[in-house]
């Protein structure tokens, strides 16, 4: 099945209202169809990742982290997830305003699968949308599977 003909769950731990309102509109751009989940920190995150790994909800098809969330940073986030054995191949974007190549490293040395600046530029910014399509190859039917 191709994302085209499911609606894939995005988990997005990001802390800005205008950041959440501008990748939803970078998706709907692309033509993606998702069922979004927005963690506003990074203890909310790991509420989230509590009951996916005690198997009470599924795990995300793709998750976005911002790199500075409050109370616990995306980075940990990422750590944790990749310590759940359900959310070891799901893909992880990492987005931030950082353009810091220290940054990026730290991000795919944890185990993302992209990093994304985010650019004050709204067309930059857009490209999130294709970012998500372009990674949409790794989506199951089956979260995490």
């Amino acid at each position: 099945m191709s994302v085209d003909q499911i609606a894939v769950t995005l988990l997005l731990v990001e802390d800005s209202a205008a950041d959440v309102y501008l990748v939803r509109e970078a998706l709907q751009a692309e033509g993606l169809r998702f069922r979004l989940e927005v963690a506003e920190d990074g203890e909310v995150a790991s509420r989230i990742l509590d009951r996916v790994e005690a198997e009470i909800d599924p795990p995300p098809h793709l998750a976005l982290l911002d790199l500075n969330v409050p109370r616990k940073g995306g980075i940990q986030v990422l750590e944790r997830m990749r310590r759940i054995p359900r959310c070891q191949r799901v893909p992880v974007i990492v987005i931030s305003s950082s353009d810091s190549p220290v940054d990026r490293e730290r991000a795919l040395a944890a185990g993302a699968a992209e990093y994304f600046h985010k650019s004050s530029s709204l067309n930059e910014f857009m490209r999130l949308g294709r970012l998500v399509r372009a990674l949409s190859g790794c989506f199951n039917s089956e979260p995490g599977s």
